[in-house]
């Protein structure tokens, strides 16, 4: 059991005083001077959110829970090889997790109208040209704590059955634990899995970073007309096709779309056209279906270890089965008609 209630320390007064006590100077290093208390925005059980105004308009910060305290060193990792590809930054304390950033307005998705087709591709090729370039960058974001997700077929079986074990040990009444029948349920699917790793782990694409969480929410329209990404604290270095999954998953779920039909047809090739120089394309459509199986394991590792930084009764309830939740929707036929019948 975590020994420290983090949502609780980020509610604190004192803590509010540590940051500003911060932030300001660390602004001014820039030449920006607050002109107003900060605020904190909003606290969940895997960060908090603060905003200050400042004379080079509002500012952002943010602390990610341990797990995914890495998120400032990998951002400014990204900002320094990649300059545009995140938003600007302006300061930054890895140890502490502490990271701030100017504003860049609302995300591209903001509210319940569906953005267009062109945003997607905008938010998909963007991100797709980013991690060919991150590619060649895996010691460095390894080095700022981003961890490597299995990919040898028998390792990510492994990594599935560790994790279910651990699920399978927890008391009878705690939430988080499978039933026997969800249990045997994952159990029938590691030959699925297993295959989709080995599928992708023959293609030859070199790891990446996966954002983990990749959508129009969490993407921004530079003044440029380029994309600026936010929220790397899921990310994982793995296979890299493993990314499209959330868009296209959105796109499907929320729109209606064919799977086949030329909106999505339009996403994936954006997504896919970094890659064709040395892939072709359709050897790399045909990666997708099993690039969609083994990105349910990265969001079940994803709130894995951010339900074990906090206590449980810090974990909300609508999250408290996802680890169990992505393992069934691996392991199952169809993962997305998995996920969209829970």
């Amino acid at each position: 059991m975590p020994e420290r209630d983090h949502p609780a320390l980020w509610e604190s007064a004192e803590w509010l005083v540590g940051l500003e006590a911060w932030l300001v100077p660390a602004l001014a290093t820039h030449g920006i001077r607050v002109t107003a208390p900060v605020v904190r925005d909003r606290v969940r059980f895997w960060s908090v959110v603060a905003r200050v105004e400042t004379d080079a308009g509002r500012v952002w910060v943010k602390e990610n829970a341990p797990s995914q305290a890495f998120e400032a060193g990998l951002v400014a990792l990204v900002d320094r090889v990649l300059p545009g590809v995140v938003a600007p930054l302006l300061a930054v304390d890895t140890e502490r997790g502490w990271l701030a950033s100017a504003d860049l307005g609302l995300p591209m998705w903001h509210d319940e109208t569906p953005p267009p087709v062109e945003d997607w591709v905008a938010v998909m090729s963007g991100y797709a040209g980013a991690q060919r370039s991150l590619s060649a960058h895996e010691d460095e974001v390894l080095a700022v704590g981003v961890a490597r997700f299995p990919e040898d077929p028998d390792e990510v079986v492994g990594w599935v059955t560790d994790v279910l074990a651990t699920l399978r040990a927890l008391p009878r009444d705690d939430p988080r634990r499978p039933t026997d029948a969800e249990a045997g349920l994952v159990e029938d699917g590691l030959g699925r899995i297993h295959d989709a790793a080995a599928v992708l782990t023959a293609s030859g694409l070199p790891p990446s970073l996966q954002h983990n969480d990749l959508h129009l929410g969490n993407a921004f329209r530079r003044p440029d007309g380029g994309v600026a990404y936010i929220d790397l604290g899921d990310a994982l270095w793995t296979h890299p096709l493993t990314t499209l999954r959330i868009p296209l998953w959105i796109m499907r779920h929320r729109f209606s779309l064919d799977p086949g039909g030329p909106e999505l047809r339009r996403a994936v090739d954006a997504y896919l056209e970094p890659w064709t120089d040395a892939w072709d394309v359709s050897t790399l459509r045909a990666l997708l279906p099993h690039a969609d199986r083994v990105s349910c394991l990265h969001r079940a590792e994803s709130w894995r270890r951010l339900q074990a930084d906090v206590p449980l009764h810090r974990v909300d309830e609508e999250f408290r089965r996802s680890v169990t939740g992505w393992l069934l929707d691996a392991a199952a036929p169809d993962p997305y008609a998995s996920a969209v019948a829970r």
